[in-house]
């Protein structure tokens, strides 16, 4: 409100509209204000909504021609997003997500569109749904001591083909950005779909640790004995296997930590362990048991994180992990 009592757009606001701008060409800055104005005001997002929000100076079908045709840079203005977003909290550590969107479509003929599986198993959704595969990356930040919030940074859609094309499409989106997080502490939160060799060892020869969620019967080995000098032959990359009954014996202890949007008592147990499908890589293992909520004292089955940051204790571990539970909201749309 201002002095005379009238609402109004906060100077902060009008600041970050126009840092956003400058990425644009001067010619498409009006468009982009009224389209982006619009679509703050509606909370579906879709054009036609943004252009029914507000007293739009052109036709419909102007907007649509300059986001289809337009000539200005998706990449320049995401670029330019985070740069805002960097410049406007205080980050000891970067945390970036990578997770797939399922966008509903009524007809097989949009791009892209197919027939995807609703892993989310909402109720008022079959199991298999029609729609475009969406693969996101997003920034994970908070202001003061609000709740985590992921701000959507670029997305790529999925051609009908295959599954495996979203493992390239999450290594394109991070060296999309990676040039602007050059000298900080960049940690990659991951589901167990892109949990592979292939997306942690480009994360790791970019300097970002990777923690995500594997299968609870991933190979994990000890950390092998050191080779005595009476011995020949080169020193073993591996120790013993660490079976899950092994596993069962290690230390479990309680902790109450904020996580998912509310303090929560967890059971854990780590160790640091050598990983099979990593070609021997180093990391910290969590085995993460939430309390179940309608039955105190007993616990769900265990989930497995993987910490390609060593350094990092158990708990540090689960917390940045829990961060990733911000950007699931878009997983069905």
């Amino acid at each position: 409100m201002n002095a005379k009592g009238q609402a109004g757009i906060p100077g902060e606001l009008c600041n970050w509209i126009t840092f956003l701008a400058k990425a644009l060409p001067p010619r498409s800055t009006g468009t982009f204000i009224e389209l982006l104005i619009g679509a703050m005001l509606t909370p579906t997002g879709f054009v036609t909504d943004a252009y029914l929000m507000l007293t739009m100076r052109n036709h419909w079908t102007s907007y649509y021609k300059w986001l289809q045709q337009g000539k200005w840079s998706w990449l320049a203005l995401a670029r330019q997003f985070m740069r805002l977003v960097l410049a406007s909290v205080t980050h000891d550590v970067v945390h970036l997500a990578i997770d797939d969107t399922v966008t509903l479509r009524a007809s097989n003929k949009a791009p892209g569109s197919r027939i995807h599986h609703q892993h989310g198993n909402k109720i008022n959704l079959p199991a298999f749904v029609q729609g475009q595969c969406w693969v996101n990356l997003a920034i994970i930040t908070r202001r003061a001591s609000k709740e985590p919030v992921a701000l959507p940074l670029l997305s790529r859609l999925m051609p009908a083909g295959s599954h495996t094309g979203k493992l390239a499409a999450a290594n394109t989106l991070v060296r999309a950005v990676q040039s602007l997080l050059r000298g900080l502490r960049v940690r990659v939160l991951m589901d167990s779909w892109y949990m592979r060799q292939y997306v942690i060892s480009t994360m790791l020869n970019r300097g970002f640790d990777v923690i995500g969620q594997v299968r609870r019967d991933t190979r994990l080995y000890d950390l092998p004995a050191p080779r005595l000098k009476s011995q020949r032959g080169r020193s073993r990359k591996y120790g013993e296997k660490l079976t899950p009954e092994q596993a069962e014996q290690l230390h479990r202890w309680v902790a109450t930590l904020p996580i998912y949007g509310k303090e929560q008592r967890v059971r854990l147990r780590c160790t640091l362990a050598k990983v099979r499908f990593l070609n021997g890589q180093l990391v910290r293992a969590v085995w993460c048991e939430l309390e179940n909520d309608h039955k105190p004292g007993q616990w769900k089955t265990a989930s497995l994180l993987l910490s390609t940051d060593t350094t990092l204790i158990a708990e540090q571990i689960v917390e940045s992990y829990s961060l990733r539970w911000s950007i699931e909201p878009s997983s069905i749309n």
